[in-house]
């Protein structure tokens, strides 16, 4: 990725980010916007964002992000003054998941070493 990929990918997260705060911050409240990927002709971004919560709390986020997507468009292309505002596709982050492959990878390493943790020193 371009020098020039990595800046729009960094500002098109933290205008998101601030923009659902701003607007829509009790229907945003568990919604964290974890990453923003660049298409190399800079017309579309995926921003990824992972959701506390259920299903419903899942359900809900995905019904907003798709509600306001236009407006976030907007708000991103005023701060990124590019020639042309950048098309938003948003993806969910099983960050749950995922820490819960790496704690089972680490605890069947651990089981593999025969070590045990310690116990916390009092």
């Amino acid at each position: 990725m371009s020098q020039r990929q990595l800046r729009v990918a960094e500002l098109v997260q933290r205008e998101v980010s601030s923009a659902l705060r701003q607007g829509w911050a009790t229907e945003a409240a568990l919604i964290t916007i974890t990453r923003a990927t660049v298409t190399p002709d800079l017309r579309q971004v995926r921003v990824g964002y992972a959701v506390s919560g259920d299903d419903a709390a899942r359900k809900s986020a995905r019904a907003l992000l798709k509600r306001v997507r236009s407006e976030l468009r907007a708000t991103v292309g005023a701060a990124l003054q590019l020639k042309s505002t950048p098309e938003l596709l948003f993806a969910e982050d099983d960050v749950t998941g995922a820490v819960a492959r790496v704690q089972a990878m680490l605890d069947e390493l651990s089981r593999q070493d025969g070590t045990k943790p310690k116990p916390d020193a009092e």
